[in-house]
């Protein structure tokens, strides 16, 4: 896998590359592949080891995704590798959000049940673990939470949120909450007096095609600095009107 390589290139620079779990990658282990397209049925059946007709057959590329993603499965163990919420230096990520309860729940307790969920092992009692609640469970989970990411808060809106944000960010010792999950339609941009950064920029061909954008943070005299850097070629020709460069 190409993140997985690059995170070798990396670590013998000193750096890292880490991916999150969010509710796609929730949802293909737990055999949901609506949102998978034709193109992802043929990759599992390639995969897979299917070839010539076998590779043609609906049905089979299906049967094929099933077997690769369903706990224990090669592509579930690969993403049981993933954290769910991850802190680096005073900075928290995650795919949808984290609120307060989650922190009390405790972040690696969820990222551990995750992670036994999908290498399908089971638990002290012989049963096989499910997807924990707090992680994917409803629309307030850590992979589905988009109480961040509305675009057009009211001041009421913003009030209770910020509000959130600031019980979450002190609970966990963290400065910044860094959130994908919901697109934004004026591409990256911060909340909260820049203590939530929304970046989900719908950069694929499939939401989008917005400018790719990254979020660089760096210290300058012991002053952490926060800068969008976009890209100048789309992911696609067609770049969607209206997209900004500079945030």
């Amino acid at each position: 896998m190409l993140l997985r390589e690059l995170h070798k290139q990396a670590q013998l620079e000193g750096g890292a590359v880490y991916m999150l779990n969010g509710n796609h990658e929730s949802l293909n282990v737990s055999g949901n592949f609506r949102y998978a397209t034709p193109g992802g049925f043929r990759e599992s059946a390639l995969a897979a080891g299917l070839r010539g007709e076998d590779l043609q057959n609906i049905e089979k590329q299906k049967q094929a995704r099933q077997r690769m993603y369903t706990p224990g499965g090669p592509m579930a163990r690969e993403l049981a590798k993933n954290p769910t919420v991850l802190i680096v230096n005073d900075t928290l990520f995650a795919h949808g959000g984290v609120l307060k309860r989650h922190v009390q729940y405790g972040l690696e307790k969820m990222n551990q049940e995750v992670s036994l969920w999908m290498r399908g092992l089971h638990n002290a009692d012989g049963s096989r673990p499910t997807p924990p609640f707090f992680a994917t469970g409803d629309a307030s989970s850590v992979m589905w939470n988009r109480m961040y990411s509305k675009e057009a808060f009211t001041p009421y809106d913003r009030f209770c949120v910020c509000r959130q944000l600031k019980a979450t960010l002190e609970a966990t010792g963290a400065r910044h909450m860094i959130i994908g999950h919901t697109p934004q339609t004026t591409g990256a941009n911060c909340e909260c007096n820049g203590h939530v950064w929304r970046m989900d920029v719908g950069m694929s061909g499939g939401v989008l095609n917005a400018l790719p954008q990254v979020l660089e943070i760096y210290e300058v005299h012991g002053e952490t600095t926060v800068r969008v850097v976009t890209a100048t070629i789309p992911c696609l020709p067609q770049r969607r009107q209206g997209a900004r460069n500079v945030f």
